[in-house]
């Protein structure tokens, strides 16, 4: 028998997260002559609303449920590490509140994590297969160009890296290392699983927003949008150092910018010849760099994608640790 522990981490999902629970055990519980023991943890991560209480509700009698509750709103990561230190199970499977993902998602996960003999699988539907429904274009677009620059610092090997939907081997969870408290974390601890070579597997999945969080989901907003692509940016360049040499490459005006201060120290003709030689030389290159490292990311999607529609599955080629 399996034993898997079904994470769900939680923030003023409103009164609806009740019924969600009871569904998500429902169809757990038609696998339970499978092979499989599911418990759950949940996670009210300093709610203002009746999110405990739902949770509360639906723990009250069943011994299968612990409820844990964070006094103030701390994020999405520190939720996870505290769900993470009472996992005692040999599986832990995370979804989120709002079910954007389904529990057959889920169910897939486990299933190829113990057949493949992996560390980690995770639902992207971003790789070949996978569906993004009833998303706010923005939002999605957005999301869908994070995932690229994420994908491109692991050579293309992977496609969605901020999904939270993921099952994970025991083992796997307290050896993986996090400290971001936001979103930032799911790819944050993707990225430390890699750098220790646990074996990771993708499985294309439908992500789908319901009519009621479409309608709450509110305006982006532009210093928080900017912030968040700054932390991934850094990410991806803290796992592939290499994708600092396109930073000169990609800075726009890079080239007016120095001349204009090298007239404002008042230089001599020889000094900003020099300075400005240098400055095209460096930016020019960089972009050469960088293009190389997105023709071979491309080349490598191109080929995971051809391996997904002849039946072999997305993860690391390599004899990698397994869990």
């Amino acid at each position: 028998m399996t034993s898997v522990t079904v994470v769900i981490p939680a923030y003023n999902e409103g009164e609806a997260f009740g019924a969600a629970l009871v569904s998500l055990a429902d169809y757990f519980s038609l696998h339970k002559n499978g092979g499989y023991e599911f418990s759950y943890l949940i996670v009210d991560d300093g709610s203002s609303d009746e999110t405990y209480a739902a949770a509360a509700s639906f723990a009250r009698w069943r011994k299968d449920v612990k409820v844990l509750r964070h006094e103030k709103n701390r994020g999405l990561g520190a939720a996870l590490r505290t769900a993470f230190r009472e996992v005692d199970t040999q599986i832990a499977v995370v979804l989120d509140a709002d079910m954007s993902y389904t529990a057959a998602t889920a169910m897939e996960l486990i299933e190829v994590l113990e057949r493949e003999h992996v560390s980690i699988t995770m639902a992207s539907p971003y790789m070949s297969g996978g569906d993004v429904r009833n998303v706010p274009l923005m939002r999605k677009v957005l999301s869908r160009e994070a995932n690229r620059v994420l994908s491109l610092a692991t050579s293309g090997k992977y496609a969605t890296l901020t999904c939270m939907v993921r099952a994970y081997r025991a083992d796997a969870l307290r050896l993986m290392e996090f400290r971001s408290n936001g979103m930032e974390a799911i790819p944050e601890m993707l990225l430390s699983a890699l750098r220790q070579r646990m074996r990771v597997t993708e499985v294309p999945a439908t992500l789908q927003w319901s009519p009621a969080r479409r309608m709450d989901s509110g305006r982006l907003r532009v210093s928080s949008l900017a912030s968040r692509i700054g932390a991934i940016f850094l990410m991806a360049c803290r796992h592939r150092p290499s994708l600092w040499f396109a930073v000169p490459g990609l800075a726009p005006g890079l080239l007016p910018l120095v001349v204009a201060i090298l007239f404002i120290l008042r230089v001599n003709a020889a000094t900003l010849a020099i300075g400005t030689t240098i400055t095209i030389v460096v930016q020019y290159t960089s972009l050469a760099l960088f293009s190389g490292q997105i023709a071979a990311f491309f080349g490598r999607r191109l080929s995971l994608r051809n391996r997904h529609t002849n039946g072999v599955t997305n993860g690391y080629d390599i004899p990698g640790r397994t869990l």
